[in-house]
């Protein structure tokens, strides 16, 4: 029989006290979580946890502690990966090696003597293996800024040589145009411009039949012309077949990435749980250093004693206003 009133844990302020936890944490997931918790009554557990954000508390108090960082819910983007022949976008294949990475940083953590100062934490990742040569697979492709590396493969090596030197030589015919036909007095102040993804000239509409290309568009006034001039158009034919090419081998280079990393989603998942999890112990650390926090003492009776305790709430607010928070004493059993 339930005899406690169903708004138990607003009246006993439980809500806030789990806000300002969420507030430690470094990502949603684990806010998400701490927004779903609810008081637990198995002792075991209870020990375990209490173990947990103790030792996480000594690492604090050390300044000794694990570096997590910012993370991202992996679940679309897994549940996409699943599905044989899906290619991941750049921002999936971001998430993924940020859980990576910050993973990675774990088991670095606990490769000094850490393992014995902390073996409770160390139970998280004691029987979980990690494969740093998904990192490689992910960062030989893209960069720090999600872009495709141009070294992500020896044929978009090639494609982004020739495109450079595509480049240099259209750069060099197309000043030689320019300054032909401005020394003509044909083209506007503003010489030249971008039509269609193609390098044109801006020619005054009195001048555009004099000029031998292709007219890409005009001015909304109807008194400038943007005509590519016959000189570059194969040039510019070139650099789009090899924007066409690059586009190509991208999309391979990423169904190729996808493939690699498909045999391990359980174990991403697995390493998405492990930093979710060390995360919400993160935020109880921080915030039992806040409340000035003592460690509870368990009992397997019916049993509450509290000595010359606070108030968490009252005694943060007193602290950020610098007052006393006077202590009480209380029992029940």
């Amino acid at each position: 029989m339930e005899l406690a009133p169903k708004d138990l844990l607003e009246k006993l302020e439980y809500d806030k006290v789990l806000e300002l936890l969420a507030r430690e944490c470094h990502g949603d997931l684990a806010k998400a979580k701490i927004a779903k918790m609810r008081p637990r009554t198995e002792k075991y557990i209870l020990e375990r946890q209490l173990d947990e954000v103790a030792a996480y508390q000594l690492a604090l108090e050390n300044s000794d502690g694990m570096t997590l960082g910012a993370y991202e819910d992996l679940a679309e983007h897994l549940k996409m990966l699943e599905i044989e022949g899906y290619v991941l976008a750049i921002e999936g294949l971001q998430s993924i090696n940020k859980i990576l990475v910050s993973t990675r940083n774990v088991f670095r953590y606990f490769e000094a003597d850490r393992k014995n100062t902390y073996p409770v934490l160390f139970d998280i990742i004691r029987n979980v293996s990690f494969d740093e040569g998904l990192i490689k697979a992910i960062e030989k492709v893209v960069d720090e800024e999600g872009k495709i590396k141009p070294t992500a493969s020896p044929e978009l090596q090639r494609i982004h040589r020739l495109y450079q030197s595509k480049q240099r030589e259209l750069d060099r015919v197309f000043k030689g145009i320019i300054n032909k036909y401005r020394d003509n007095g044909w083209l506007t102040d503003n010489v030249e411009s971008f039509r269609n993804g193609r390098r044109v000239l801006s020619v005054p509409s009195e001048h555009k039949r004099k000029i031998r290309g292709i007219i890409h568009d005009e001015s909304t006034t109807g008194k400038t012309a943007f005509i590519e001039p016959e000189g570059v158009i194969d040039i510019n034919n070139d650099l789009f077949d090899l924007l066409t090419e690059e586009k190509r081998e991208i999309y391979r280079i990423l169904r190729e990435l996808s493939h690699t990393l498909r045999p391990y989603i359980p174990l991403l998942r697995n390493y998405q749980d492990i930093i979710v999890r060390l995360d919400v112990i993160y935020a109880k650390a921080r915030l039992a250093q806040k409340m000035d926090a003592n460690r509870p003492a368990l009992k397997a009776n019916p049993y509450i004693g509290i000595k010359e305790g606070f108030h968490p709430l009252l005694f943060l607010k007193n602290k950020e206003e610098k007052k006393e928070t006077v202590p009480f004493d209380l029992t029940f059993q």
